[in-house]
């Protein structure tokens, strides 16, 4: 599943950002952006996406900027009169897409990270996401500490694989989407499955199940900071954003945003 691919990307915070940056670079090439570079008095900010369900999207139908990033970007530009545009490229091509001045600033559920702060400036964080514990609606099994011996289910090819062949299941399974995965849990072949929170909780709010429930409170064992980026130089962007930022968390919209997508207040940023 497209999607899967990129979130597991966004999950693995410690990938080697070198080989990312080559192929980035590649994918590119270079040119600049029709954003204006960064300054509060600009009319227009060029965000850079890789238009991907529920963080950043535009919605097909009406050709409006979605998704949990894309909202909170929305509000805080219409607080400062800015002008949104998209640009849309691949994750893996996101910070060079940055660097070589397509967009002004990333807006995708980007972790933030050491190697990544090497490179870029984050904001503020906007949230925070990680995996969730999903189990059938009947079952008592409230953490990771709980299913030892359980068998367990992941989506192939993300970090949630690697995680739950550590909790002493009794067996692993894997599937490949998310949607296989939750028809498993549904029809308990396996009794707790792992995988990326906004995506999960964004899947239930569109289609409601009630045979299945998310694990609440859950600590995620892989939690991650979402923050916006910009270039080194636009320190005034940087502060423009962060301002708008501190204003959105004070409005009732924060958590609004945040809940229509399936997010809850533990995901809220302090």
């Amino acid at each position: 599943m497209k999607s899967s691919i990129k979130l597991s990307k966004r999950l693995r915070a410690l990938l080697p950002m070198g080989l990312v940056a080559a192929l980035a670079l590649s994918a590119c090439g270079s040119g600049s952006s029709s954003g204006g570079g960064g300054g509060g008095e600009q009319k227009t900010i060029t965000i850079a996406t890789s238009n991907d369900a529920p963080f950043s999207f535009t919605d097909q139908a009406t050709g409006e900027l979605k998704g949990i990033d894309g909202e909170m970007i929305n509000e805080i530009a219409a607080k400062k009169g800015w002008k949104v545009k998209v640009f849309t490229s691949e994750f893996a091509t996101l910070i060079s897409a940055l660097s070589a001045k397509k967009a002004d600033v990333i807006v995708d559920a980007m972790y933030i990270t050491d190697d990544r702060k090497k490179q870029i400036n984050f904001t503020d964080p906007w949230y925070t996401e990680g995996e969730a514990m999903v189990v059938p609606a009947d079952s008592t099994l409230a953490s990771r500490d709980d299913v030892k011996g359980k068998v367990l289910g992941a989506q192939t090819g993300t970090v949630f694989k690697d995680l739950i062949e550590t909790l002493g299941g009794s067996q692993v399974k894997l599937f490949d989407s998310q949607a296989a995965l939750l028809a498993a849990l549904e029809n308990k072949q396996v009794d707790a499955v792992f995988t990326d929170s906004a995506v999960v909780g964004y899947s239930l709010v569109q289609k409601p199940n009630p045979k299945l429930k998310l694990v609440t409170p859950y600590e995620p064992y892989y939690p991650g900071i979402i923050g916006a980026g910009v270039r080194k130089d636009d320190t005034q962007l940087l502060n423009d954003l962060n301002s708008g930022l501190a204003d959105l968390k004070k409005s009732p919209k924060y958590l609004e945003i945040l809940k229509k997508y399936g997010l809850t207040e533990a995901n809220a940023a302090k």
